[in-house]
């Protein structure tokens, strides 16, 4: 049985890696890189390039490629010649994320190889599901399925697995195949403090094993950094390698990421493994408080430090 792969013209990579989980860059994105949408509104073709380069240099499996912004209007065009370029220089396989449509279908149909949509969803009426499920199907080409329901969100881990059923029975209708379907089951910052929210990383863990349970010949993925969103740099790093590190053992086996910024479970030092950890499976109500103050402190000790040397 010949397992699910997605390519470019010079290589093909399996979804599920023998040693997860398999990343996609997520730098390569206007919507979430200052850099990156720079370069696109500075029509710097070959800064893109590498900037796609340097994140297969530093462990990207894929590459997800947005260059959606509010001061162009020449997505398509652009996508195109982008895409055109990546296919020639870069042998990671691409993950195409854009809004509309027709501009997925154009880059598909650009590509020399397999690529992966970005993203489905029934939100709503469900229109966009409607409008890619049938680009999945002709194409023959695996897409992000996030948990987002005519409901909205799903939070909970029964909302998220339930949520995924409506999206393959969904997808059934199209002939759409499990192995096409790579589930998003969201993950919501941690930083926040509010109740609603002080589950959401045991729930995004429930959640894929729920799914993967379900559904074992499909795939899971996450936006992995939003769970860190608005905290600083050095704690944001070390919440994300550590839930990244639970996610892989619940059962992830994608994760959209910068993998620069990932750290080896095992190089985290306990005491903050601890901490997150406690934060991540909201063990006490300080959890958030505490993992701040450590990293405050230790920010205050590198600064006062740095001033002895200076002084010296």
């Amino acid at each position: 049985m010949l397992k699910p792969r997605v390519s470019s013209s010079i290589k093909s990579v399996d979804l599920k890696q023998e040693v997860g989980p398999l990343i996609i860059g997520e730098r390569l994105n206007t919507q979430g890189s200052k850099k990156a949408k720079q370069l696109v509104l500075n029509d710097d073709f070959d800064g893109l390039v590498d900037l796609a380069r340097n994140q297969v240099e530093d462990g990207a499996h894929c590459i997800d490629v947005c260059v959606a912004t509010t001061e162009r209007s020449d997505e398509k065009e652009f996508i195109l010649k982008l895409v055109k370029s990546l296919s020639l220089e870069i042998e990671a396989p691409l993950v195409i994320d854009s809004t509309d449509p027709d501009v997925i279908e154009s880059a598909i149909e650009q590509i020399p190889g397999k690529p992966i949509i970005n993203s489905i969803n029934l939100e709503g009426d469900g229109s966009r599901f409607k409008a890619l499920a049938p680009l999945m199907a002709k194409y023959g080409v695996p897409a992000i399925a996030l948990c987002i329901g005519p409901e909205g969100m799903a939070k909970t881990p029964t909302q998220k697995v339930e949520t995924a059923e409506l999206l393959y029975n969904t997808g059934k209708k199209y002939g759409l195949r499990a192995d096409q379907f790579i589930f998003d089951v969201l993950t919501f910052t941690l930083a926040t403090g509010e109740d609603e929210f002080l589950d959401a990383g045991k729930n995004t863990l429930e959640g894929i094993k729920l799914v993967k349970e379900r559904f074992p010949n499909s795939f899971t993925t996450l936006g992995l950094s939003n769970i860190s969103f608005g905290l600083a740099p050095q704690t944001r790093r070390v919440l994300n390698s550590v839930f990244l590190y639970h996610a892989v053992k619940a059962g992830l086996d994608s994760a959209i990421v910068n993998a620069r910024e990932i750290t080896p479970y095992t190089e985290i030092n306990e005491k903050e493994r601890k901490l997150v950890e406690d934060l991540i499976f909201n063990t006490h109500p300080n959890a958030l408080s505490d993992l701040i103050s450590h990293f405050e402190n230790i920010s205050q000790d590198s600064t006062s430090q740095k001033k002895k040397v200076d002084v010296d």
